[in-house]
């Protein structure tokens, strides 16, 4: 936590004098409680050191921390100014998100929040929005978390608070990373380095190591020629690792190097050869000494699956699976519950079983990660509900809050308007006349807003009227061109069993006596039939001729390269004619119907399966 630069000098002093040979992390901690036994520590400081104390602590020991931040808030609660409370509340939304319990993270939020509109203290509020930010990164809100922690470092700025100010670079570059945006992470990374050098704390300076060995070890991954980028990674993360060993007395906070650790482990594993194997070796160890002396269950379970990956690649399933056992042996009655760790543990055990041939633990296996990943799944819906209730709260307290601070604004007003009025008749009078202007001004405004409302509401009301009339319009339109189709196939159908009727009685027709031969009879009785088509064809391309907006939409779709003759071979399919029926019209063969409908699928964008009578009737 960041002090204020008057309090800072007697505790600033006292740290340096017990780390100057600190050999442990305790001498840390006794000096902070040397500070809160002194009897001229004021609560505020004895608040923030409380903070800092909680924070020490929470890999260790988290519900002492729990202890040390409710006592920092019973201390806040007796000073005025929300400062004292801002802090220990939003120091409290860190344990409960560590501690895997959203719902009270929340809460403490919006208790941060509402402590924090009750002071100016630059520091406290940029750590309230710190982190509100955090969280929401927790969440994968990335976009708002990215502009609360922006705007945290605004409050920062010129507080001399470069600890909070590296932390938050710290998580930019993370929001950055996994390719990302690798030149935005590599800017955060470097801030967040530059930053923790001023600050010169141990602690922050191995988070800025861990940070830019990410960089190299995310740009590595895009691009996995770049051995360069991985040498890169592994030499910056040893950089963390040996920090953390010579400064062990001025660590407080072991996860980063764990992950420092477990991340080289891991690059061996995955990207050198099987001789490497003792260096990855090397390294899981110092991961798994370092997660079972700070409570870092994630990162000891790790270090049992890439061990027990090791055992599967020698062949060795029986010490593959006791691995994986001892892994969940060790998490077992811990304070953060892991249910989707768990779950893909036991699948991996699953695994291994089903190798090894022995299908009853398989199953049982395999039934063990079905309950652990309900778990999961069940916490997750929970952790949703929490979030979304949590923000709507936070939303509608933030707008009760407005409302508070413009109704404070306005008795203020009224306060000085009558303090004024109370001493002179003359300004009393005056006053009053202000103040019954502004109220009429402000009444024909709500009147103004009224008749706006009203006539915005009688102008959706004459939208929804016109939109139902068009839509009763299109009803009728629709319900002629169907009647009009309708009419057109009875003509059709009517024309075709003329031709029937013709062809029975043709015969009978003839005569055998007249001066005509036989041949020449029967081409003028097909000579009138045909004119009687050809009128037929007339009254349908008259109907056609109606329906100009079908033929408007074809040449759309085919960009305008239809031709006449194209068209009436639609108007023919549209009508339902078949490709030997056309042919007749047309007096053509079958065979250049078919090649027709083939250039017209092409010329209207139409692959081989698509249905062209289908989309005809489609687009009409």
């Amino acid at each position: 936590m960041q002090l204020p630069l008057k309090t800072l000098l007697s505790i600033l002093f006292c740290i340096i004098l017990f780390s100057k040979n600190a050999g442990a992390q305790k001498i840390y901690l006794d000096s902070l409680n040397h500070l809160l036994e002194q009897n001229g520590t004021t609560k505020e400081t004895r608040v923030i050191i409380l903070c800092k104390m909680a924070r020490a602590n929470f890999e260790k020991n988290l519900s002492l921390s729990f202890k040390q931040a409710d006592e920092a808030l019973k201390i806040g609660s007796e000073l005025k100014d929300g400062k004292s409370k801002a802090m220990a509340f939003a120091t409290l939304v860190h344990l409960y998100v560590w501690k895997k319990d959203l719902k009270n993270a929340y809460q403490s939020l919006d208790s941060a929040q509402y402590y924090a509109q009750k002071t100016k203290d630059r520091v406290a509020l940029g750590f309230v929005w710190f982190r509100s930010g955090w969280l929401d990164l927790i969440n994968d809100e990335n976009d708002k978390a990215t502009t609360k922690l922006l705007k945290a470092l605004d409050y920062f700025k010129g507080q001399n608070a470069v600890d909070y100010e590296s932390t938050i670079y710290h998580y930019l570059a993370s929001f950055y990373g996994y390719g990302n945006n690798p030149s935005k992470q590599q800017k955060y990374a470097r801030l967040c380095y530059l930053t923790a050098i001023k600050s010169k704390q141990v602690d922050l300076l191995n988070n800025a190591y861990f940070t830019i060995g990410q960089t190299y070890f995310d740009r590595f991954k895009l691009d996995t020629l770049k051995r360069s980028l991985l040498d890169s990674a592994l030499l910056t993360y040893k950089k963390s690792l040996q920090l953390s060993k010579k400064q062990e007395g001025r660590m407080l906070i072991y996860s980063n190097t764990a992950a420092a650790a477990l991340n080289t482990a891991n690059a061996y594993f995955q990207y050198f050869p099987a001789s490497y194997r003792d260096s990855a070796e090397k390294y899981v160890a110092i991961a798994m000494g370092i997660a079972e002396k700070t409570n870092l269950m994630e990162v000891l379970l790790n270090c049992y699956g890439l061990r027990s990956e090791y055992a599967l690649r020698d062949g060795n399933y029986d010490a593959a699976e006791k691995l994986l056992l001892t892994g969940l042996g060790k998490i077992e009655g811990g304070v953060v519950k892991m249910p989707l760790t768990q779950a893909r543990i036991y699948q991996g055990l699953a695994n291994i079983a089903e190798k090894k041939g022995d299908k009853a633990a398989a199953l049982n296996y395999l039934k063990a990660y079905l309950a652990h990943y309900k778990k999961a799944f069940d916490e997750e819906k929970i952790n949703n509900t929490i979030r979304i209730e949590a923000q709507y709260q936070s939303e509608k307290k933030e707008q009760e809050i407005a409302y508070l601070q413009q109704q404070t604004r306005y008795t203020k007003k009224l306060n000085v308007f009558y303090i004024i009025s109370g001493l002179t008749g003359i300004a009393a009078l005056l006053f009053l006349l202000i103040s019954y202007n502004y109220k009429l001004k402000a009444s024909i405004r709500k009147q103004e807003l009224i008749d706006q409302e009203k006539g915005a509401a009688e102008l959706r009301a004459q939208l929804k009227e016109a939109e139902t009339m068009q839509l009763q319009t299109e009803q009728i339109l629709l319900k002629e061109r169907q009647e009009r189709l309708e009419k057109e196939v009875l003509a059709g159908n009517l024309q075709i069993e003329e031709k029937n009727e013709l062809l029975e009685i043709i015969s009978g027709k003839v005569n055998t006596e007249s001066h005509l031969s036989l041949d020449a009879q029967i081409k003028r009785i097909v000579n009138q039939q045909k004119k009687m088509d050809k009128e037929f064809e007339e009254h349908k391309t008259d109907f056609f001729d109606t329906n100009p907006a079908f033929f408007e939409r074809l040449q759309q779709k085919a960009n305008y390269t239809l031709t006449r003759l194209d068209l009436k071979y639609c108007s023919y399919m549209l009508l339902g004619l078949s490709n030997k029926e056309v042919s007749i019209r047309l007096g053509i063969e079958p065979k250049s119907v078919r090649m027709s409908r083939y250039r017209l699928k092409q010329k209207l964008g139409l692959g081989k399966e698509d249905d062209l009578n289908l989309f005809l009737q489609q687009l009409g």
